[in-house]
């Protein structure tokens, strides 16, 4: 399975607030994008793939959503209303969470009360990570396993102390290229090399 895990500091936790407003600095257009990157080719659902959107925003965080490409299988739309759409029906199916819990939304996906920093532990006992970020190693150089996962932030740049910790826990920093990109970019383009390593 390839699993992105995006960290959106400002990401809505509950379905009332999970609406883009004019002027709105969450840039909620991020998420959209990412979650039509990670899951969708031009043809079809992506099959063993999943993004974790792990939301610390009002009002009741944490949250992380995880949609699986496969058992999705389609949106409403690829547009930003459509799926915000069904993110907001993944929060509403978890405003009562404890800690821990996870409910199925919809099929294929998925809400859970946690935070970002459990949900990369267990995503590590899957398998080995990768932290993107400037300074990492080339994604060129690396032979990457299937069962990959990597993980990057919003708009927002990451903090040093999570950096930190990602190091200690043994996320592997990568890097996609020389020049910064728009996340949902970052993940095209992760997808492009492990399809060609794929053979796809």
């Amino acid at each position: 399975m390839r699993d992105f895990i995006l960290r959106a500091r400002k990401g809505p936790t509950t379905a009332g607030l999970a609406q883009a407003q004019p002027g709105d600095d969450r840039h909620l257009e991020v998420i959209a994008h990412c979650v039509v990157n990670a899951l969708f080719t031009s043809r079809r659902a992506r099959p063993d793939t999943a993004i974790h959107l792990a939301l610390d925003g009002p009002v009741a965080p944490p949250k992380v959503i995880r949609l699986e490409g496969e058992a999705l299988g389609s949106l409403p739309g690829l547009d930003e209303q459509s799926i915000w759409s069904v993110l907001r029906q993944a929060l509403d199916a978890g405003r009562h969470l404890a800690l821990g819990e996870e409910v199925q939304a919809i099929p294929g996906v998925f809400v859970a009360k946690k935070s970002f920093e459990q949900l990369v532990r267990e995503r590590l006992a899957a398998g080995p990570v990768y932290a993107l970020r400037p300074g990492g190693a080339d994604l060129r150089s690396i032979s990457f396993p299937a069962s990959a996962g990597f993980v990057l932030t919003d708009h927002l740049a990451m903090p040093r102390k999570v950096d930190r910790f990602l190091e200690r826990l043994g996320a592997h920093p990568l890097s996609v290229g020389p020049t910064m990109l728009f996340a949902s970019q970052c993940i095209a383009v992760v997808h492009n090399e492990l399809d060609r390593q794929a053979g796809d």
